[in-house]
């Protein structure tokens, strides 16, 4: 049985509609640093296993009228593409503790290593979330919405886009508010554009000031990050 997903880090405008010019962005991160060389078709997530996205609509089910948003997305979407680590990949990236063991390069038997993903820019706003993502709070009243129960256990492979024009109502207050718009405390997040790092433990691994003034700069505006993980195995 392949091991479990450690997880992964997800970088993103803090405007979920801003999408980044992708030549632009990987010649930014390569710059940086953050980025090596491409990874090979079948290696990572992507190539012929990635999902594409452009032009999506809600799958038939996947948003309910009351509740239930779906199963994860585990793949990278396209457009995205793969990259080892560059070699400044750990003076841009804060990790904790004392002694960071990652596997930085695939190997003969398949295992899962970390690499980065440069995702975008997509047609309209993706949720991400994971096995790790717990109910938001409302930016209102703060109340966390129970409604918004992400359902990890249920299909994997279910595809989860985000209507643009949909709003939810908080059970608390009454304020309705798009999804990107409530806290989801670290543990989902939308975007256009993501700079995906695969196999990163939440909570591990955070941009330096250093990256993140870079990543403000290329947008000039801000960025955010949060974590998701598979609660399944692949």
């Amino acid at each position: 049985m392949p091991p479990s997903h450690t997880g992964r880090l997800l970088l993103t405008p803090a405007d979920s509609w801003l999408g980044v010019d992708p030549h632009l962005l990987r010649a930014t991160m390569e710059s940086l640093g953050f980025i090596g060389q491409p990874l090979p078709a079948d290696q990572g997530l992507g190539g012929a296993h990635t999902r594409r996205l452009q032009g999506h609509t809600f799958p038939a089910g996947a948003l309910p009228a009351d509740a239930g948003l779906g199963g994860a997305l585990t793949q990278p979407p396209s457009p995205s593409q793969g990259f080892l680590v560059g070699e400044h990949f750990f003076d841009l990236l804060a990790f904790a503790g004392c002694a960071v063991n990652l596997r930085l390069s695939p190997t003969s038997t398949g295992e899962p290593f970390t690499h980065v993903h440069l995702v975008g820019p997509l047609t309209s706003p993706l949720l991400l979330h994971g096995g790790n993502t717990r109910p938001p709070r409302c930016p209102t009243c703060r109340a966390p919405n129970k409604a918004l129960n992400l359902f990890p256990d249920q299909n994997p492979d279910q595809d989860l886009t985000l209507d643009p024009g949909r709003e939810i109502p908080c059970p608390a207050c009454g304020s309705r508010h798009p999804l990107w718009a409530w806290d989801w405390k670290g543990s989902a997040g939308c975007g256009r554009s993501f700079v995906w790092v695969e196999e990163v433990f939440p909570g591990e691994a955070e941009p330096t000031p250093t990256f993140q003034a870079a990543l403000t700069s290329l947008t000039a505006s801000p960025w955010r990050h949060f974590y998701t993980q598979d609660r399944y195995r692949r």
